[in-house]
């Protein structure tokens, strides 16, 4: 074979690099006089293809978060770059035996554990990958990425051990990346670096590293500092290594615990404002009551999209105005609902976008958050299960979460000013305590820790905190703990100036990345490739978490497998012709 002429870099293999990668081939297969290339891979953990957040050896008390009714994979369909055969890979629902139940739509969701997530990713990879190996197209590098630079209308990418790659063009899709920690954090590291009976974890993953600290310990005293999803996988893990769950109702999924060892367990999470998150409806069925209509759907891309809609927008409102109507068409319908909301249309549509712009905003169709905590879970869970008529609020989260694929499609890449878009951002972020909640399953076993006296709820709102040679003490008023291990499952936001990794501080510092938002990511066009203060023909892309600010809806696995990636690797085998040509 020749030497190829052109080389593409792609680093970070995660599910959103791996399907990137998928589509660039199926680009260049197309192709009728198809262009020599190189593909040289960059993925520094061992889990090429799914990534460290699904990574196949974790513990099984990690849950995804979406459930396998909605999990859609689509199938690998064969592809032929010359005699190099890649083999077609089966959907996820197909290679999982995924089928429905045929009981109208009320078996509960299920939703995997993350790393048979992973294992359906990591297998379909090997597929893709090796044919390319073989074939002297691709070569993989495990090693990090620590620098990129522009030398010569050339790409230079150099690994963490000084190894030196030329590309002529580059896609970043590196995920979640360390920031820097806040200033709470540094004092707590400062105060316990020299302690060896405090146990301080700033990661919340892997779990493991949590479980196996406490595992030999009579007494756990524990705080986490979060109420979100991690703070649940923490929970769960820590209870699995010292007890058991059991299902006391296989519909509703409500379940009991009991400690198997002569142990004391003390679980005691916290946030600033002490609310859990809503679990997602318990099955099909009762989902499928907060889904708009097609038309409604429509209707709302078309108002999202209008493009002398956006440039006029000046905030948030612009999306509020456009959703709330939906939102109040759908809760009339409900066949469990609080009966006390306003039955004017107008008047229902005010309380709704109070509600949205200020989740503290009271009203007695809304689920009051000024009761017990655990009293708020059972709330929850109830409204989850169909046991408890439907509060506003939730019927707005889950309407929302519904609403996503249009928000996200309708708002990526348009005529929104940086200040507005952000705004968006943020407002959706709000609402994400009810539109990216946990299985109701999560929500029931938290009830069921509390009830056996392992999690406590004490100081779930915004405790005082005092760290000590003793540990970390949580106080309210005259309530006191003292805990002896703090775990941080605060996931930070993808605020690329916190970010503290080599590879985007030589980018930022160089100018070849620019933030466009203080608070929120770079700045890249409508196919991932970034925009750039120091050369708008950087042949850089930029697709994932960091590029949160030009688009919206990056984190879910869906969008991995979504259009965006597609849209790269039309464009990037474009950029490869025009080099050529």
């Amino acid at each position: 074979m020749n030497e190829p002429h052109y080389n593409l870099a792609i680093v970070g293999l995660g599910p959103r690099g791996h399907y990137s990668l998928e589509c660039f081939l199926h680009s260049l297969a197309v192709l009728s006089d198809r262009q020599d290339a190189k593909i040289i891979l960059f993925e520094e953990t061992d889990q090429t293809g799914n990534g460290p957040v699904w990574a196949v050896s974790q513990s099984a008390s990690n849950w995804s978060n979406i459930n396998d009714r909605i999990l859609i994979l689509p199938e690998r369909p064969e592809i032929q770059l010359g005699s190099t055969t890649i083999s077609a890979f089966p959907s996820y629902h197909d290679w999982a035996s995924i089928s429905q139940a045929d009981d109208g739509k009320k078996t509960p969701d299920v939703y995997p554990q993350r790393r048979t997530v992973g294992q359906y990713l990591s297998k379909r990879f090997e597929t893709l990958l090796q044919p390319i190996l073989a074939a002297g197209l691709a070569e993989l590098v495990s090693e990090r990425v620590n620098d990129l630079s522009v030398m010569n209308d050339r790409l230079s990418v150099m690994t963490k051990t000084g190894a030196s790659f030329s590309a002529d063009q580059a896609l970043l899709t590196v995920g979640h990346q360390p920031t820097r920690r806040d200033a709470q954090i540094k004092d707590w590291i400062a105060a316990t670096e020299d302690n060896r009976a405090l146990h301080l974890f700033p990661d919340p993953y892997p779990v493991e590293q949590i479980v196996n600290s406490v595992s030999e310990m009579t007494k756990v005293n524990m705080a986490v500092r979060g109420y979100g999803l991690a703070t649940i996988d923490i929970a769960r893990a820590t209870a699995e290594a010292f007890g058991d769950f059991a299902i006391q109702d296989e519909l509703t999924r409500a379940q009991s615990f009991k400690l198997v060892r002569d142990v004391e367990v003390n679980i005691v999470p916290f946030s600033l404002d002490g609310l859990p998150l809503g679990p997602k409806p318990l099955n099909e069925r009762l989902d499928m009551q907060f889904k708009p209509s097609k038309e409604a759907l429509d209707k709302l891309d078309t108002q999202l999209s209008d493009p002398k809609a956006q440039a006029a927008a000046q905030d948030e409102t612009f999306l509020v105005d456009a959703i709330v109507p939906i939102i109040a068409r759908i809760f009339p319908t409900l066949r469990h609902r609080r009966e006390c909301a306003p039955a004017d249309p107008q008047d229902l549509e005010r309380l709704i976008a109070d509600w949205i712009t200020d989740q503290s905003h009271d009203h007695s169709s809304i689920l009051s958050t000024d009761i017990a905590p655990v009293d708020l879970l059972q709330k929850l869970v109830g409204m989850s299960v169909g046991a408890a008529p439907v509060s506003l609020d939730y019927c707005i989260g889950q309407v929302w979460r519904h609403c996503h694929p249009t928000i996200y499609t309708a708002l990526s890449h348009g005529q929104l000013s940086d200040e507005a878009l952000a705004k968006i951002i943020f407002l959706d972020e709000s609402m994400k305590r009810y539109s990216f909640g946990p299985p109701v399953e999560s929500l029931q076993q938290l009830i069921a820790l509390h009830g056996a006296g392992v999690l406590k709820l004490d100081h779930v709102n915004d405790p005082d905190i005092e760290v000590s040679d003793d540990g970390w003490t949580l106080s309210n008023g005259s309530n006191r703990t003292t805990a002896t291990v703090m775990v941080d499952a605060v996931l930070q936001p993808p605020k690329i100036k916190d970010v503290n990794a080599p590879l985007m501080d030589r980018l930022l510092t160089d100018g070849i990345l620019s933030a466009v938002h203080d608070d929120l990511g770079v700045d890249t066009t409508t196919d991932g490739f970034i925009v750039s203060d120091a050369d708008d023909g950087v042949p850089v892309a930029v697709l994932g978490r960091l590029a949160k600010g030009t688009i919206i809806g990056v984190d879910a696995i869906l969008e991995c497998f979504g259009k965006r990636p597609q849209d790269w690797a039309a464009a990037a085998v474009k950029r490869m012709i025009a080099r050529a040509t």
